[in-house]
């Protein structure tokens, strides 16, 4: 464990720097797949499968996996599901330069190569308090998470540019270097496993005994449990924004392309500053942070859905962006404070599934609205969730009066759950 009194230490710096990379490699290898089945022929049906193996795999295997996840084995998965994608980016170029690359193909090692990344995000999350001090968690997630706001604009930028220059399949012989960059820099990392005085205490068991004590920790403690129902209702409030902004911003604004990339440029900046002022200020009541931000966002998408004003819609794009880092980082916080070290990956892979799971929902159920009542109407609709919600969440639990002494208190206590 780093001694230092700044987050910037040897192991979180590895840490840092291979997240970044993986998250480079990500926005790579989905960009130049989407345009590889769009320029082969794949069509609609192509593109709509890659987006749901994409997304619901992800957040259902992880449940599954994080049960095996101790804290001296985290080094493991991250290594593993790196290398993993390495090895399908270079798989899926290599049989298409050889004439095989039928879309059954394709969708079923994008499906692995979700899966693999069930394992990824739960052990680096809950790596951070193995490698920096308790007072520099905060600070060390709104780190990763302001910059890879950035990494994530930037890398889609020059994919793009590198799709339109040598073709989707020669960019992606480039993600190979990039997944094994990060699968090297995670074995750089070395720590010491923090004493925990209850540690002993925690029940010892079989594979379906550690999964179902994922579900149970998330039901019966008192931060988790509300903390898990607004995440719900946040991914069920934001699914219209994310399927229908850019229809919005066409069909409603008269909007196009480029102003849709101004809006996204927009997000990133205000999740960066976001992020950056979080690495400076102390928070005490995460979960005001937490409730308050996921209000204002709710705010935000009401505003803009009732106002068909383009300048709107920009200023509400950063106000987006910014909620993203002020709610992912305290959530974040929260569960690897709250929480005892070993159950950390599962409990945040829980809480993931639970709540992620409804944005393919919520995006198909926004589609058909959208068609009867109009974009910006159901933007406005899912804002509203979000502002009653975070109302409810705020007069009926304690999860907005919680700060750091009850979060340690709830890790104590969930030893004994």
């Amino acid at each position: 464990m780093n001694s230092g009194s700044t987050v910037w230490q040897r192991n979180f710096s590895f840490l840092f720097v291979s997240k970044m990379v993986k998250i480079t490699a990500d926005s790579f290898a989905f960009t130049s797949i989407l345009w590889f089945l769009i320029l082969d022929g794949k069509g609609a049906v192509g593109t709509g499968l890659l987006i749901a193996v994409t997304l619901l795999p992800q957040a259902l295997i992880a449940p599954l996996i994080s049960p095996f996840m101790k804290p001296k084995t985290l080094k493991f998965w991250m290594f593993s599901a790196d290398i993993t994608r390495a090895s399908l980016m270079l798989i899926i170029p290599i049989f298409y330069f050889s004439g095989f690359s039928p879309l059954w193909f394709i969708i079923s090692l994008m499906l692995i190569h979700s899966a693999t990344g069930a394992s990824y995000d739960p052990a680096s999350i809950s790596m951070i308090p193995q490698i920096v001090k308790n007072k520099l968690i905060q600070k060390a997630n709104a780190t990763i998470e302001s910059s890879a706001q950035i990494v994530k604009l930037v890398s889609l930028m020059i994919c793009g540019i590198l799709i339109a220059v040598i073709g989707a399949a020669y960019t992606m012989l480039i993600i190979f270097p990039f997944y094994i960059a990060s699968a090297c820099l995670v074995l750089c990392i070395k720590y010491s496993l923090k004493e925990e005085g209850a540690q002993e205490q925690k029940p010892k068991g079989a594979y379906f005994k550690k999964l179902k004590r994922g579900f149970i920790l998330v039901r019966k403690h008192h931060i988790l449990l509300p903390l898990a129902v607004y995440c719900i209702l946040l991914n069920i409030g934001s699914a219209p924004w994310e399927a229908l902004s850019a229809i919005y911003l066409s069909e409603d604004l008269g909007g196009g392309s480029v102003i849709h990339s101004f809006i996204r440029v927009a997000t990133a900046t205000g999740a960066f500053l976001m992020g950056f002022i979080l690495t400076k200020v102390r928070v005490n009541r995460y979960g005001l942070l937490f409730v308050s931000a996921g209000i204002i966002e709710g705010i935000a998408l009401f505003i803009t859905g009732m106002n068909s004003v383009l300048l709107l819609l920009l200023f509400a794009a950063f106000v987006l962006g910014a909620t993203i880092s002020a709610i992912n980082v305290p959530e974040h916080t929260i569960i690897q404070t709250s929480v005892a070290d070993e159950d950390q990956p599962q409990v945040f892979a829980v809480i993931r599934m639970i709540s992620h799971v409804m944005v393919p929902l919520g995006a198909l159920i926004s589609g058909y609205a959208a068609a009867v009542f109009g974009a910006g109407k159901v933007i406005a609709v899912g804002g509203l969730i979000e502002i009653l919600a975070g109302i409810a969440i705020l007069t009926l639990t304690k999860l907005s009066k919680t700060n750091r002494s009850d979060m340690i208190r709830g890790k104590e206590e969930s030893f004994k759950m």
